[in-house]
């Protein structure tokens, strides 16, 4: 194997069927790792397991993440798999186009449960097996959304992608003792089937505030996700890491 930066670990990693989290998927697989991915039907997940075969190292589980207990027998499903879990990305998220004036409770809730409450108790269900005295890593996916307000998405999204980046730092101090370690990446605009379809305006108006002046592709997104589960990373934790061109500087 040319690349063994992760062989050994097992990982899950939530919204692995398209997009940054297939991506993420592919690149874990090809530094060693066995990953068990989700995907919210069974079509999604069957088309994304048809395209990484491997069905020794890498299973697809149907999960819907809305739901209050997913989470937790999202990451048994994963250990029943593969015995353990070592690495937990969080990438599995979901949009509203509604506006301030538009979004309504309900709406507000859906984004809060997917994009916030399933990725504590996800983390909290996959620390729980870690905290044995294996360690871990946990990486949460956030946006460029949850830094400076959001641009193109709603309240409800900027608000959740906010709470990522403050639970991971929340999770980092109260996991650390137990060696799991917590960290974040927040992508700006990345080249995915779901930005490919936005308004050629939009596309502009966020291409003239980013100094690289390009979208990401999916793949800077994974080899960051690669580094921050790896032993390379083995004294960071608690951090966000921005890939956005520029387009925010903290």
């Amino acid at each position: 194997m040319a690349n063994s930066r992760l062989a050994g670990k097992i990982a899950l990693v939530t919204g692995g069927t398209r997009g940054i989290g297939l991506s993420i998927v592919k690149a874990f697989l090809a530094e060693g790792a066995r990953v068990a991915f989700s995907g919210t039907s069974a079509q999604t997940v069957a088309r994304a397991q048809s395209e990484l075969g491997r069905e020794d190292e890498c299973a697809g589980i149907v999960a819907e993440l809305s739901a209050p207990d997913a989470g937790s027998q999202l990451v048994e499903s994963a250990i029943r798999r593969f015995g353990g879990i070592d690495v937990l990305v969080n990438n599995a998220g979901i949009i509203s186009p509604a506006g301030i004036w538009d979004v309504n409770a309900a709406q507000w809730d859906a984004l809060f449960n997917v994009n916030l409450r399933a990725v504590f108790f996800l983390s909290q269900a996959a620390a729980r097996f870690m905290r044995g005295g294996r360690g871990g890593s946990i990486v949460n996916i956030s946006s460029i959304a949850g830094q400076n307000g959001g641009l193109a998405g709603n309240p409800a999204y900027a608000a959740a992608k906010a709470g990522v980046i403050g639970l991971t730092r929340s999770l980092a101090r109260q996991l650390g003792s137990d060696r799991i370690r917590v960290n974040c990446i927040s992508p700006a605009d990345i080249e995915t089937d779901m930005t490919a379809g936005w308004a050629p305006a939009l596309r502009e108006r966020l291409l003239a505030i980013t100094p690289l002046a390009r979208f990401g592709s999916p793949e800077e997104v994974s080899g960051a996700a690669v580094f921050l589960a790896s032993d390379e990373a083995s004294f960071i934790t608690g951090q966000t890491l921005a890939i956005n061109g520029g387009a925010y500087m903290a």
